[in-house]
């Protein structure tokens, strides 16, 4: 049986790590000498955020580069468009790489004793939750407050399998006639190098017509998740194409500085210019081999030539027999340059995690059976090949928006890469994982 974290977090304890979150930004952004992106704060209205701006992660700061001149603050992706307060920001966050954090939802919770919109019931643990008191409701949220939102559909009636089982710890309505499973929000950037809309395609629908996908999304978020009437055709455009105009990545790392240093093609700008072809990434190549001392000091030369590997290492076949590029192979991106879907292991029973449902699907004509937290595309298609396939999402910023995967099973860019040496038969040395994990960062 699976246990609900009902504890809540201390007050003081999180409005610290705020404040020292805050400090670190202050310090970090001015010591990266970007007074200009802060100096441009100052100027900023309620509906303008500058080109660029910097937000602190993990790994330095990330940015948002928009075809605009400005990230819209104002645009209806911003603002409430149905009735219950929730608008398209509430789960993409400029600041989260336009997805959300754990860390994020638990603010919220904080800051709002659980009131804010994002606590829905429409994403609580199980359709009916217990939200009489504030520790109900912290125990309600518990996989939201993960990063997870509760979503699912029917059993599709053309397909190739049927549901023989179901164990649903949380009762999020999973049965033997409609899937419900736990996902991460994929980040609302960096469309102009992308084929799909969704996690399974169920926006965009093997179509690659990105425009249409997101129109689409958007009119669905709008009366499902914002519980609002249909959208006026004029509000959809302009979100899609709000949307489409957006690139985000990492702009500077600890110890290195900025990405586009000493040569290097890293940051959201670049990206902007960067086209839809199927190349290996060549963002850092001024860096490889780099003499430490040639650039700037001998410690961040050298940290600029581990990302320079960890390039390399992500762009070579492995020793395993596979390539990271095998399903990210959208040059300097990350995505899949055709939108094919992948199954990466990470529905598979073996990395199940609290609360996720489980379901056992039997073949209709072989009779074979397998199990999964979430079927994927398979929901979608009601094909058997199709199960625990899934989008393979742009790369860049991704140092901004953990946990990873669909379902959030790797907490940080080195759980990505165990997962794969465990899943997938890659293999990689200390060396050579912390290599990879530098250059990840970097994106």
């Amino acid at each position: 049986m699976f246990k609900v974290q009902t504890k809540l977090p201390s007050t003081a304890l999180i409005a610290g790590a705020i404040i020292a979150i805050g400090s670190a930004s202050l310090w970090f952004t001015a010591a990266a000498g970007e007074a200009e992106e802060v100096a441009a704060l100052s100027s900023v209205g309620s509906k303008e955020l500058p080109n660029n701006f910097p937000f602190l992660n993990p790994s330095g700061t990330a940015a948002t580069f928009s075809t605009a001149g400005f990230v819209d603050l104002g645009n209806p992706f911003h603002v409430p468009q149905g009735t219950n307060g929730r608008s398209c920001e509430s789960c993409h966050l400029v600041q989260a790489g336009w997805s959300i954090r754990p860390i994020d939802v638990e603010l919220k919770f904080l800051l709002t004793n659980g009131a804010d919109p994002i606590f829905h019931k429409l994403d609580a643990n199980n359709p009916n939750p217990d939200v009489s008191t504030r520790a109900a409701r912290y125990a309600s949220f518990s996989m939201l407050r993960k990063g997870l939102f509760r979503r699912g559909g029917p059993l599709p009636s053309n397909a190739e399998f049927e549901i023989i089982a179901v164990d649903d710890p949380l009762g999020a309505g999973g049965s033997l006639t409609n899937f419900q499973a736990f996902r991460r929000p994929l980040g609302t950037a960096n469309f102009h190098i992308a084929r799909n809309i969704g996690w399974h395609d169920q926006n965009t629908n093997g179509s690659g017509n990105i425009h249409a996908g997101l129109v689409g999304q958007a009119a669905g978020n709008i009366t499902g998740s914002q519980e609002g009437p249909p959208a006026a055709p004029a509000t959809l455009e302009s979100i899609a194409v709000y949307e489409e105009g957006l690139r985000f990545a990492q702009q500077t790392v600890f110890g290195v500085g900025k990405l586009t240093s000493c040569g290097a093609q890293g940051g959201p700008e670049n990206l902007s210019l960067q086209p839809a072809i199927d190349a290996r990434f060549n963002l850092f190549d001024a860096w490889i081999d780099l003499v430490p001392g040639s650039c700037s000091t001998k410690v961040a030369d050298r940290k600029r030539a581990q990302i320079a590997r960890g390039q390399e290492i992500f762009n070579a076949q492995n020793a395993g027999g596979g390539s990271c590029r095998g399903c990210h192979n959208a040059a300097n991106n990350g995505s899949h340059v055709n939108g094919r879907l992948f199954d990466v292991g990470a529905s598979r029973a073996q990395f199940r995690e609290p609360g996720m449902p489980l379901y056992t699907l039997r073949h209709k004509t072989t009779q074979e059976i397998r199990q999964t937290t979430d079927p994927g595309r398979a929901i979608r298609s009601g094909l058997w090949s199709d199960i625990d396939r899934f989008k393979t999402p742009s790369l860049r910023g991704v140092a901004a928006r953990a946990p990873y995967f669909h379902n959030g099973i790797a907490k940080s860019l080195r759980d990505v890469v165990i997962h794969y040496e465990v899943a997938l038969g890659f293999r990689f040395t200390e060396q050579e994982r912390q290599d990879l994990v530098a250059f990840m960062e970097a994106l």
